[in-house]
């Protein structure tokens, strides 16, 4: 096959680190593959993955040299990088850069010199292959996140390059965009022969569509080769484990070896079916354990942007203290209004939100943010300062702590931020943007903690940290009301559930019920097991029939 891309002794590191992200790698990418790039947050993924495209090269110290089509890639004129190699990025709004769909394709075309005449009929044939031909006079403002990933794929598939790069592009999207996308993605690889080159955390979907899994650890290539063969590697490794698919978790707990081990629900049900393979319920289905009283009550919440179309309509909710509740939906559904709302960033056009029977947008700010913190979508909104100790001071100054300089200490250390205390808080990783401003959440001591996808940009080594964090936080008596994509983390940790959807929110269940019942946006597990195990939504919830009793779920 052809090479496109070629890595010859690599090594990079960035001009406030000591040492460096990657060390000398070696490695060759041809033509018409499929390559997904895993490892932990901060192991070197989106740093090699910036290296293959001029543009995006990141500034610092480096040896060796990348090669496109063998030829040095500083050596590539743009019009050269723009029609051989696309981006894609994780955060679907930072991407477009015209306001409506139309306008965001013809302008990649017109900025290589493409007639009109071409534009047009590139745009109309890709519209058309993509399903986009619906939305190509809508504002981009309008569409959701799975919809402007769809158009910033489109944006770079138009050109028609040889490679397209993509960082983590489903971390902010909902389940069946994810799903969605992802078909999307290998229709174009298998039908178009384009390569792929993708980065991600979140196994589960992807990895079943790709040829080649390159692991990074340790600054250097730990695994290269096939995604199956890949897992026993990762099973070995104490963090690398969790990354390992939960179908894929199922069969790997049993000294049972399975050659061909499944990765995705289809292959996992094919397996079950042709060996036979009988599951046993093995969970626990007591009720989670929550206070008599309510910390937070709204009633007839409604909320509009335009005073046209309600985001929040008519909304009531009531959240008991020491409960962990969960609120799933699909993207512009309206979950981080409602939780903007229900923190007191916002006041809706109707209707009241009282924590402790006090209208929650006028409590004073000062005692405000010691009783409630809120953790942003986007952390980085809320950094001004010049390093990440320097946040964490302010944050403890503004919350008028008695021992500033101690607390952040005990934070730094809990949420293990001691190698960036010195880093400025906008180039650290977004995963480490995460960790960041969930310590900055709970410098205090809240009542109540309301989450907005806590897990966006985390590896699953550290989803687990956090949750084991956010875990005994709840058990200590703070409340949590949380937003988030994450169907495994929720499913894991929270009490209850609820279904975002119509502005409102469908009744708030115990998370086994929720994700036992629902049929798209559940877990994996309950995909593969429903039939056998209907209540089954984490691979510890099951054994082979000849591992241990069966269970009787109420």
């Amino acid at each position: 096959m052809h090479e496109l891309i070629r890595v010859d002794h690599l090594t990079f590191k960035y001009p406030v680190q000591k040492s460096p992200v990657i060390s000398d790698i070696n490695l060759k990418i041809s033509q018409g593959q499929f390559v997904v790039i895993a490892g932990a947050t901060g192991s070197g993924k989106t740093t090699l993955m910036n290296h293959f495209k001029k543009e995006l090269t990141p500034n610092g110290h480096r040896q060796g040299q990348v090669l496109i089509n063998q030829k040095p890639i500083n050596e590539l004129s743009k019009l050269e990088s723009a029609k051989t190699i696309g981006y894609v990025g994780q955060d679907p709004t930072v991407q477009p850069i015209m306001s409506t769909v139309i306008d965001e394709l013809a302008f990649s075309l017109e900025n290589v010199g493409e007639p009109s005449a071409e534009i047009e009929r590139r745009i109309a044939e890709l519209a058309n292959y993509l399903g986009l031909d619906q939305l190509l006079h809508k504002s981009i403002d309008a569409l959701s996140g799975g919809q402007l990933q769809l158009v910033n794929l489109a944006s770079v598939l138009i050109l028609r390059p040889k490679v397209i790069l993509l960082d983590e592009p489903a971390a902010q999207l909902d389940p069946l965009s994810t799903q969605h996308f992802f078909e999307v993605l290998n229709r174009v690889h298998e039908e178009l022969g384009i390569t792929i080159v993708l980065t991600e955390h979140n196994l589960d979907g992807v990895l079943s569509l790709a040829d080649r899994l390159i692991l990074l650890q340790n600054q250097g290539i730990s695994f290269d080769g096939r995604p199956r063969n890949g897992l026993e590697t990762m099973t070995a490794d104490p963090k690398l484990k969790y990354f390992v698919p939960q179908v894929s978790q199922v069969f790997l707990k049993k000294d049972r070896h399975f050659p061909d081990l499944p990765i995705s629900v289809a292959e996992g049900q094919r397996l079950i079916s042709n060996q036979q393979l009988k599951f046993t319920y093995v969970g626990t289905s007591t009720s989670a354990s929550v206070g008599e009283t309510n910390v937070l009550a709204a009633k007839n919440l409604t909320f509009s942007f335009d005073r046209q179309s309600n985001v929040i309509d008519h909304l009531d909710l009531n959240l008991p203290s020491g409960d962990w509740l969960s609120i799933v939906g699909k993207n512009g559904s309206g979950k981080s209004t409602l939780l903007s709302i229900l923190a007191g960033l916002r006041i809706p056009q109707h209707g009241k939100a009282r924590f402790h029977k006090k209208l929650v947008w006028k409590i004073p700010n000062a005692g405000r943010i010691k009783a409630i913190s809120f953790l942003s979508q986007t952390p980085s909104l809320q950094f001004g300062e010049e390093t990440v100790e320097k946040e964490l001071m302010r944050q403890a100054e503004a919350l008028q702590l008695e021992f500033p300089d101690k607390q952040v200490k005990m934070m730094v250390d809990r949420l293990h931020l001691s190698s960036l205390v010195d880093q400025s808080p906008f180039d650290i990783s977004g995963g480490q943007q995460q960790l960041l401003g969930v310590a900055l959440a709970l410098l205090v001591d809240p009542e109540l903690l309301i989450l907005d996808e806590p897990t966006k940009g985390l590896d699953p080594y550290t989803k687990r940290f956090l949750g084991q964090i956010l875990k005994d936080v709840n058990e200590s008596g703070t409340t949590i009301l949380m937003a988030s994509h994450d169907m495994k983390f929720s499913a894991e940790y929270s009490k209850h559930c609820a279904f975002m959807f119509d502005g409102h929110l469908n009744t708030v269940l115990p998370t086994r019920s929720f994700f036992g019942n629902n049929f798209f946006f559940t877990t994996p597990i309950n995909r593969l097991l429903r039939n056998q195990v209907p209540m089954a939504i984490l691979p510890n919830d099951v054994n082979l029939a000849s591992e241990g009793t069966s269970k009787h779920v109420s």
